[in-house]
């Protein structure tokens, strides 16, 4: 009964994890184990970490994944600012308020020495719902400020109807551009990587593309992050999460995005195009057929993930924003 700890991810029950995030507010891949795994592990090894189990009524309620880094935040969420695109505590939906409590009530002294940052806490959080007020009555201060946003598009019955919701100026520049590439582009062709033989030959291209995008993504996509993006890739994968996309030609792959498919919604993570066929736009239009794709296998969204890059609202992106809170003891 109640909360406790270990600094071991390997502790953590992986059916009670799974269970607890299919049942919490907005369960997201990245609260998942295929990713918070593999991030513990390739840039928290050498740091503290507490990863709180919640026990209600003797059924697991919550987890709770906090490292304490080199950001000189304090404790954060493991997953941290650079590479996830929500993170939270993980908890059975109705129960956050009553987790908060408990977490805050016996964590007094260690927040007296080092706050609490929840970085990438998407609007609609659970939360966000709650950790006001649960700050306010525990005597804690609560900060919450916006840091990013995170467009998404709602997908509706068929292609043409997305294109019909784009403004003018944006649905006649897409309908050019796709026109463009099919003409400029000898052997145009749209694919998708499903299997892991698949993933094991066009990963490779997946990380040159993405390298190639331009200088900060390839300081960005050095070996230690490649190791972390195959071994997230790989679990997405075997979980038949994963959707690695291509616009390919006779010159070879031209484009590519890393998709995560989780809850009726296709997550694009990440993305890269050979700068050498720019004038004809392949990472826009190999966009498009994802979403297209994505509307024929009936996904409800398309999310673009944090950032605000103007490619993402010519395609029709909504904003969300995303907050950072910071938890002290006042």
């Amino acid at each position: 009964m109640g909360l406790s700890w270990t600094d071991r991810m390997e502790d953590v029950s992986t059916q009670e994890w799974d269970f607890v995030l299919s049942r919490s507010v907005r369960p997201s891949p990245f609260f998942s184990r295929h990713f918070l795994a593999p991030w513990a592990k390739t840039f928290a090894a050498d740091h503290s970490k507490r990863i709180y189990r919640w026990v209600r009524n003797g059924e697991t309620g919550g987890f709770l994944f906090l490292c304490l880094c080199d950001s000189g935040l304090g404790w954060e969420l493991l997953g941290g600012e650079q590479v996830s695109d929500s993170l939270d505590a993980i908890v059975v939906s109705g129960r956050e308020e009553e987790f908060w409590t408990e977490f805050l009530l016996s964590s007094r002294d260690l927040l007296s020495l080092h706050p609490l940052t929840l970085p990438n806490l998407v609007e609609g959080s659970a939360s966000i719902a709650c950790l006001p007020r649960v700050c306010s009555e525990l005597g804690f201060s609560f900060r919450m400020e916006e840091m990013d946003r995170s467009p998404y598009v709602p997908l509706p019955s068929s292609f043409e109807e997305y294109l019909s919701l784009l403004g003018k100026k944006e649905r006649h520049e897409l309908r050019r551009k796709i026109r463009r590439a099919s003409a400029e582009l000898p052997g145009l062709f749209f694919r998708v990587t499903r299997t892991k033989e698949e993933f094991e030959r066009d990963f490779p291209s997946f990380v040159a593309l993405h390298r190639q995008s331009h200088t900060g993504k390839a300081e960005f996509m050095d070996d230690r992050m490649v190791r972390f993006f195959r071994e997230m890739a790989e679990g997405f994968l075997s979980a038949g999460r994963l959707r690695l996309a291509f616009l390919s030609g006779d010159g070879g792959d031209m484009a590519s995005a890393l998709h995560i498919e989780w809850d009726g919604a296709l997550l694009l993570y990440n993305s890269g195009f050979d700068p050498g066929y720019r004038e004809a736009s392949p990472g826009l239009v190999l966009l498009a057929h994802c979403i297209e794709d994505a509307i024929g296998d009936g996904f409800r969204e398309y999310d673009f993930l944090r950032g605000r890059e103007r490619y993402k609202y010519d395609l029709g992106g909504r904003d969300r924003i995303v907050y950072r809170a910071t938890v002290r003891v006042s």
